[in-house]
């Protein structure tokens, strides 16, 4: 039997033009793997095939809104479809093929095999944007169109690719299909919602108007701290218990949230409102369908001061935590709505209807913690319970349908509802459908439900509860 023959050494030049070792392992295995893929090659070519056809059409119909339509819609289902659909799979993959294990085996942390596999994406659909540059310059000179705008839509349209790419992933870490499943619906839905605004955008506009600078640094703000959520909100499912992911998380959602403040001062205190709720909402689900760990490797940082134990009540890993993170939230949500009332005369605390509905909010985030903790105590404490979140709210998401078509068909008597069914969802359906019920009653059922969910899991699990503070109380030494 012969031996097997030696492997020749490369050139020097094709090792030197291979990828740089300063880049993360991860990033060069997916960017090897992934361009070699049919999807990748068969993307890229269909959506150059369809630029050229656009272009024909341009040039035979010159300002055509058909053309333009049909320009956008390619790239926009490219970047937005395609593209992202390739990042379902990049986390439970691993584990179906059993290669998780070997991966952190490395020095890879959660965090850079997420942040890895997100950066290779993401450089694939940077070769479709750069392909797709030149078309932009063609239809500047063919359809005389806002080169600037254009632009400025590309920028827009690889922000959005880059944070729905980093909802996939993140998500990919289950491994049941269903949930990820009414993700890939969701991402559909906001896919066809994005290509209709865009093409009213580009056909109703053929003047060319500057976009809002204010508007598109808050939603740039709000895209990175999506694209840093998704990516930790993976790493920190597939990282082990005794690694704290929480506390970076839960102070980038806060200071990316006090940042967006700072729009109030421009005059766009409503869109900072709600980019601040959606971060802070975030930030908050993710914190209360967190495990309770009780590592001292976790703990012994928090014990180093009085202050550094103050914060750990509200930053370290776990639901226990999580619930006095949620109160801190929403002190800091009041903050901005009072803000709102300083610099524009809103007025909004000034009746029931706005408290209502801000407790009705804050308690539709933290109203599944109350169901998880009475029919889920011993799950919630040593898993993660997000897969139960999602499935609670979405039978809460049914139960007030059902409530709000009964409602409407009583019509007098809607009130009832109401009272008998006091859900937060089912309180804020009230209010957007105009309800003249009695707002103090309701006020009074929004602060008896906001303290029932608050207090009633730290004394459900008050033993786990007790253990957390004593890990986190007790001397250092």
């Amino acid at each position: 039997m012969s031996s097997p023959a030696p492997v020749e050494p490369q050139p020097l030049d094709a090792r030197l033009s291979d990828f740089s070792s300063r880049l993360s392992p991860i990033v060069v295995k997916e960017l090897r793997q992934g361009m070699r893929t049919n999807l990748f090659v068969i993307a890229f070519i269909l959506l150059q095939t369809f630029m050229i056809l656009c272009m024909l059409a341009g040039l035979a119909n010159p300002g055509s809104n058909d053309a333009t339509g049909f320009f956008w819609f390619f790239i926009i289902a490219t970047m937005m479809v395609i593209q992202p659909l390739r990042g379902f799979s990049a986390l439970s993959s691993e584990y179906q093929l059993n290669t998780m294990d070997l991966i952190q085996l490395t020095r890879l942390n959660g965090w850079r095999i997420t942040f890895g596999k997100w950066a290779a994406l993401n450089a694939q659909g940077l070769l479709f944007l750069v392909g797709v540059l030149p078309y932009l310059v063609i239809r500047y000179f063919v359809g005389n169109v806002n080169l600037v705008y254009d632009f400025s839509a590309i920028l827009t349209i690889g922000v959005a690719s880059a944070l729905a790419t980093a909802i996939t992933i993140g998500v990919s870490v289950f491994r049941s299909i269903v949930l990820r499943g009414i993700l890939l619906v969701v991402l559909l839905i906001l896919g066809i919602v994005a290509i209709n605004l865009f093409n009213y955008s580009v056909l109703g506009r053929s003047g060319g108007i500057t976009p809002d600078l204010a508007n598109g640094l808050l939603y740039a703000v709000a895209s990175v701290f999506g694209i840093f959520f998704f990516l930790s909100f993976g790493a920190s499912r597939i990282a082990p218990l005794s690694e704290n992911q929480a506390t970076r998380k839960r102070l980038i959602a806060i200071g990316s949230a006090l940042l967006c403040q700072a729009f109030h001062l421009l005059g766009n205190s409503e869109e900072a409102i709600a980019v601040t709720g959606v971060i802070l909402g975030l930030a908050c689900i993710d914190a209360l369908t967190e495990p309770l760990p009780i590592f001292s490797s976790i703990a012994i940082p928090f014990r180093r001061s009085p202050i550094l134990r103050i914060l750990g009540i509200f930053l370290s890993p776990g639901w226990c935590s999580g619930i006095f993170f949620f109160l801190l939230c929403s002190g800091i949500w009041v903050g901005s709505i009072l803000l709102w009332d300083l610099t524009a005369s809103a007025k909004f605390f000034t009746n029931f209807e706005g408290p209502v509905l801000f407790l009705s909010l804050c308690n539709l985030i933290i109203f599944p913690l109350l169901i998880l903790h009475l029919f889920f105590a011993k799950h919630s404490s040593h898993h993660f319970t997000f897969g139960l979140y999602i499935f609670t709210q979405a039978s809460l998401f049914g139960i007030t349908l059902m409530a709000t078509v009964i409602a409407n068909a009583l019509g007098k008597w809607e009130d009832y509802v109401y009272l008998f069914v006091p859900l937060p969802s089912v309180f804020i359906a009230g209010n957007a459908g105009g309800s003249e019920a009695d707002e103090a009653i309701h006020f009074w059922i929004a602060v008896s439900t906001f303290f029932v969910c608050v207090c009633f899991p730290l004394l459900r699990q008050h033993r786990s509860a007790r253990a957390f503070f004593s890990t986190l109380w007790q001397n250092s030494d």
